[in-house]
């Protein structure tokens, strides 16, 4: 039987010091290594007429970027969130925030997860595990964490391994499907997002998620933070039992690909191990509507760069985009690749 654990403001304190870490990566890439874009000498057009725009989830983006999920319910978490939405709100982008699993015990902690005065991004998900959505009261729970977020959304987390390693975890995933489906039923016309957080989505999950009415999944592949390797760094007991599981998951680059196969009609976000916009230009090409980034900006922001960051990642983009001989981001496909 699991011990009691450390208390949720001293877990979710471990994580984002933790999660800062270079060494607590998955020991295998993410698989974009050997994804190539076509290099054109002959762009064909000026840089500055490179279009980033995109539609995602019904919300217009300058660029087709999310800052993925990180936290909240802490002070530190008050800082990094502040400087995260300012980022994503001056250069146009979508934001998921943390799990709001402690906010609905503690409404009081709101401040910490929108900070105040808070620019608001053109798109902002709250975000809740799928423990938390399935069970009795579940569809309650994800409609009450939107509202108190003034959320345009929902992301659902699936985090099976990180539950079981996790010393206070609940790997309860019985109903996952049934409380996932409910809550999309609950919440709508608002999308519902499904992602994993950083193991990968095989094709029957998207399958399965596309027949519960998602309005996109979030494949979140191998390669990028681990999180069984996060939960065994804070018991030595965790860490005995999360040491096979380094390289465990479906890598970001073939889970993307196996997402697109099992339900080609629906949105897919690319997550997991990205780093800079030439990843972000890979993962278009290959088929995602957007693309999320965690661990850099994390880094980022914790220096008080989250801004200088992200404007980066978008020029990388841009870039990318040009020389691969594509007029918008929207337009990268099969045909970009080399």
């Amino acid at each position: 039987m699991k011990h009691p654990g450390a208390t949720p403001a001293r877990r979710k304190a471990d994580h984002l010091r933790i999660a800062a870490a270079d060494d607590v990566q998955h020991r295998e890439g993410t698989g974009l290594d050997r994804v190539r874009l076509r290099h054109r000498a002959l762009p064909g057009r000026d840089l500055a007429e490179v279009d980033l725009g995109a539609m995602v989830l019904g919300r217009p983006l300058e660029a087709p970027l999310l800052v993925s999920a990180m936290t909240g319910g802490t002070d530190e978490a008050e800082v990094i969130n502040g400087r995260l939405i300012r980022a994503a709100a001056d250069h146009g982008i979508g934001l998921v925030l943390g799990s709001g699993r402690r906010l609905l015990d503690e409404p009081a902690l709101l401040h910490t997860y929108r900070p105040a005065p808070a620019e608001r991004p053109p798109l902002l998900l709250a975000n809740l595990g799928a423990v938390q959505t399935s069970g009795r009261g579940g569809a309650d729970r994800a409609e009450r964490l939107v509202s108190i977020l003034d959320a345009d959304g929902l992301s659902i987390h699936l985090n099976p391994l990180q539950e079981a390693i996790q010393p206070e975890g609940e790997p309860h995933f019985g109903r996952a499907l049934d409380g996932i489906a409910e809550a999309v039923e609950r919440l709508r016309p608002l999308p519902v997002v499904v992602k994993e957080v950083g193991f990968g989505l095989a094709e029957p999950d998207v399958a399965e998620l596309a027949r519960a009415g998602v309005a996109a999944v979030d494949v979140a592949g191998a390669g990028g933070t681990n999180w069984a390797i996060i939960e065994g760094r804070r018991d030595a007991a965790a860490g005995r039992v999360a040491a096979p599981f380094a390289t465990w998951g479906t890598p970001t680059a073939e889970a993307l690909a196996q997402a697109r196969q099992a339900a080609p009609g629906l949105p897919v976000v690319a997550s997991g191990g990205l780093r800079d916009g030439v990843d972000a230009a890979k993962c278009l090409a290959l088929g995602a509507l957007a693309c999320g980034l965690a661990h850099p900006l994390l880094v980022a922001a914790q220096g008080d760069r989250a801004g200088d960051a992200l404007a980066t990642v978008i020029a990388q983009l841009r870039i990318a985009t040009w020389l691969a001989g594509a007029p918008a981001s929207t337009a990268l496909g099969p045909e970009h690749l080399a």
